[in-house]
């Protein structure tokens, strides 16, 4: 529901109007849209948003739509159809299942959500809501980074229940602390030999990661477009006030003429450099290149990628080598950088970085057409979190059972 953060606010703004949020809440195989993607239904039948890109859009309408008529919440599975033009089904071959919720004035969520709608679109948040049928539950996290395990399992005490708390506070925690999205599934006691399942979806999101950019070129002010595209916020870097302070550039957050190896070095002083940061190299200058790589090439981070020719890679190269910066070190370095795309115009060299970018953020990217390889076409969808056994041990804790 995160994804809809301007609509919800749009929503909520027209007083005493219903509508029903659509979520997907698991998926499997290949499938248009991650985990926790949501769509807008208003009883009007306007919709705001997608789940597949089309293929079951108006069977989920239809059932937002009767969940809005009767007040209650609905799952709904859908799976793969094959060439029959009336089947309702994910022609992509996945699965994904779909948690619908209707929301009116008085729904035991609205507050929640117009807290949410309240905040910055990028503003650090966690929101965790029970989707068990029959069952609500909610709560919203600002800042979640900075929660503890303790902090957060007092949190859950509305939506789980105190002595379920601990439990879901320990599965739930990696999840928001790292800006993912996931489900937890517990297992409530009755009373009885059986159970009932509690169900969990857990949205986090993190702060925008950073996207440093060093050199005002007009590779520079290409690659500043993509930044926000690719859910960065971008900062240029150029000792050079003459070029950097050029109106081109205004696309930036952030500008500094500082140099950028001192520009570098205050950041990481100041704690505001992570492993989400991407750092690219673009002013194919020794005397800005050389400090500020060497002192980069020390960080974790993201991505590091430098501009140059192969002459200037092998010249680059052997500077940092002279340096004593570590083999282990180089293999770190993107350089030349981007992907071999044929680039010659700055919007083409842009996307080509931009394409190396996405490729590193994932271990199984092959950056090949996907027309040559075989596979899944999108990312495995995360897995859900399964409550272990009552005798299991979790972080030297022993599991409470639930009464």
């Amino acid at each position: 529901m995160l994804n809809l953060h301007t609509e919800l606010n749009t929503a909520l703004v027209a007083a005493g109007e219903s509508f029903a949020v659509a979520t997907i809440v698991g998926t499997e195989g290949s499938t248009p849209h991650p985990l926790g993607t949501s769509m807008l239904i208003h009883r009007d039948g306007t919709i705001t948003g997608s789940l597949s890109g089309g293929c079951i859009e108006g069977a989920v309408h239809a059932a937002a739509l009767d969940a809005l008529e009767h007040n209650l919440p609905r799952r709904e599975h859908y799976g793969y159809s094959s060439a029959d033009a009336f089947a309702v089904g994910l022609t992509c071959g996945g699965n994904i299942d779909v948690h619908i919720a209707p929301f009116t004035e008085h729904s035991p969520m609205h507050q929640m959500l117009e807290t949410y709608s309240s905040f910055n679109a990028t503003d650090p948040v966690a929101m965790i809501r029970r989707i068990d049928l029959g069952s609500s539950g909610s709560t919203l996290i600002p800042n979640p980074s900075h929660l503890s395990l303790t902090e957060l399992a007092q949190l859950l005490i509305p939506v789980v229940g105190k002595a379920g708390s601990s439990l879901a506070a320990t599965l739930c925690y990696s999840l928001i602390v790292s800006g993912r999205t996931g489900t937890i599934n517990l297992a409530q006691d009755t009373g009885s030999c059986a159970t009932d399942s509690l169900e969990l979806l857990v949205e986090s999101r993190l702060s925008p990661p950073r996207m440093l950019i060093f050199g005002a070129n007009t590779f520079a002010e290409e690659l500043l477009k993509l930044a926000p595209m690719l859910g960065y916020t971008s900062t240029l870097c150029d000792a050079r006030s003459s070029f950097t302070l050029q109106p081109r550039f205004n696309a930036a957050h952030e500008i500094s003429t500082q140099w950028p190896h001192l520009y570098l070095g205050a950041e990481i002083a100041a704690g505001r450099i992570d492993s989400r940061t991407v750092i690219c190299v673009l002013t194919h200058d020794p005397k800005f290149d050389i400090p500020l790589l060497t002192l980069a090439l020390a960080q974790r981070v993201a991505y590091l990628g430098a501009m140059g020719s192969r002459t200037s890679h092998d010249s680059r190269m052997r500077d940092l080598r002279a340096g004593s910066t570590p083999e282990s070190a180089l293999r770190a370095l993107h350089s030349p950088i981007g992907l071999d795309l044929q680039a010659i115009t700055p919007g083409e060299v842009a996307i080509s970085i931009a394409a190396e970018i996405i490729a590193r953020r994932s271990s199984s990217a092959t950056g090949q057409s996907l027309k040559s390889i075989a596979g899944p076409i999108h990312g495995r969808a995360k897995p859900t979190i399964n409550a272990p056994e009552r005798t299991q041990h979790l972080t030297d804790i022993e599991v409470p059972s639930w009464t």
